[in-house]
């Protein structure tokens, strides 16, 4: 039996209510959404000041490599 999704059902719920493997449409929207968040928090790490870096035990230097890398690692 299909699953409806709607605006008040989300994916996952989609998914776990069909009892089956997700398709591999669900499994690249969740990829994309892991990919943004990577980035979003990659960003926000590069940036941090020096203070905030120290606090956390980054330095400057790590922080712009984190920040550089692709979105897909």
């Amino acid at each position: 039996m299909p699953v409806v999704v709607n605006s008040f059902t989300s994916w996952k719920e989609a998914a776990a209510s069909s009892h089956r493997r997700p398709g591999w449409e669900l499994r690249f929207l969740n990829w994309c959404v892991q990919c943004s968040e990577r980035s979003r928090q990659r960003q926000a790490l590069a940036e941090l000041d020096d203070h905030h870096l120290k606090d956390i035990g980054v330095t400057r230097q790590q922080a712009i490599e984190e920040a550089a890398k692709p979105f897909w690692k």
